[in-house]
């Protein structure tokens, strides 16, 4: 944005802020344009809605209210509508829609949403309102019901890789999504053949990337600093499953100076599933590509190496807030 006094390009400042929503008090990132020679501050449209969704997913965090992809999927797994999802909640006709929409639910709606996505308690939920769905309906769901409790008790190697924890500041405050994650990998062996360490700057990019611009990250993953740059956390095993679940392939190839790589290329059976994606996150995945594309491992380790996400974090090797991503020198 330029200055509306010298018409010069402002930066975006970040500052922490308290305020009141809702009765509480939220301590968040807050964003502006800043004036250097009048030391003024601005915001556009888009910035104040970002900043009003910062807030929201304080909120949400503080008093676990499930975020708005929670809601909609609690639904969808048990193929149920928003009306009726509503009706057995004893919501209004539109709430449930409204909750999936962004509004966020008050302390005892949420609370209720919250249980439900515990199978079991869903299941007695649905027993305890069995008039509310035809019959067919009822066994329908119980069914569905069932089988999430045995994969529930089940032990999922998924879950343990991306960290099977509700969405918060280091997941970019979306639930871990392995098959979204799996499907950027694939986007980005498909287009650019990368070498691991590019891969992994990749895909760091774009979550902080689309976290910066939109307050959510596009896969939830967690991403931690090691010596080489941020990466996905457990990334080694995360690569290993999706080579093994033929998301990908990984072909070890030796460089001119002796040194072996790993390059990612997709799996010749599965195809990219872009209806995985939103517009949005689509966009940053291609900003991200073709701000890469070309350049070599060392000049994408250098790049990384310049961001305070990496800055403050490498020593301990620690798990980067997405809140470093509003200092991001790059989208």
């Amino acid at each position: 944005m330029k200055s509306p006094y010298t018409g010069q390009d402002m930066k975006l400042k970040k500052e922490i802020r308290t305020v009141s929503f809702r009765k509480q008090e939220i301590e968040y990132t807050n964003l502006n344009y800043y004036c250097e020679e009048s030391k003024e501050s601005f915001v556009t449209t888009e910035l104040d809605e970002l900043n009003l969704k910062i807030i929201h997913n304080k909120y949400r965090e503080m008093n676990n209210i499930p975020f708005p992809e929670e809601i909609s999927k609690l639904r969808k797994k048990y193929g149920l509508s928003a009306a009726k999802m509503g009706e057995l909640f004893g919501f209004g006709p539109n709430q449930y829609a409204l909750y999936e929409s962004g509004e966020i639910p008050s302390l005892s709606n949420a609370k209720s949403i919250s249980l439900a996505l515990n199978p079991s308690i869903f299941k007695t939920m649905i027993i305890d309102n069995h008039g509310v769905l035809k019959e067919k309906d009822y066994k329908a769901v119980l069914s569905k019901i069932n089988f999430e409790i045995l994969e529930e008790n089940d032990f999922s190697l998924k879950n343990y890789l991306l960290g099977d924890c509700d969405p918060d500041a280091f997941t970019g405050y979306k639930t871990p999504d392995y098959e979204k994650l799996a499907n950027m990998v694939v986007y980005f062996a498909g287009h650019l053949k990368p070498q691991k360490t590019v891969l992994n700057k990749l895909l760091f990019y774009s979550d902080f990337g689309h976290y910066k611009n939109y307050a959510s990250s596009i896969t939830g993953c967690r991403y931690a600093a090691i010596a080489r740059g941020p990466v996905p956390d457990k990334f080694r095993s995360l690569f290993e499953k999706m080579e093994n679940d033929y998301f990908i392939d990984i072909k070890y190839v030796e460089y001119p100076d002796g040194k072996v790589g790993e390059k990612f290329i997709p799996n010749s059976n599965y195809a990219f599933n872009i209806d995985l994606f939103d517009k949005t996150e689509m966009n940053m995945m291609e900003k991200v590509k073709d701000c890469f594309k070309g350049k070599t491992t060392k000049e994408v380790v250098d790049l990384s190496h310049q961001e305070s996400a990496w800055l403050d974090n490498q020593e301990n090797k620690a798990l980067i807030n997405y809140d470093y991503s509003f200092d991001l020198n790059l989208f």
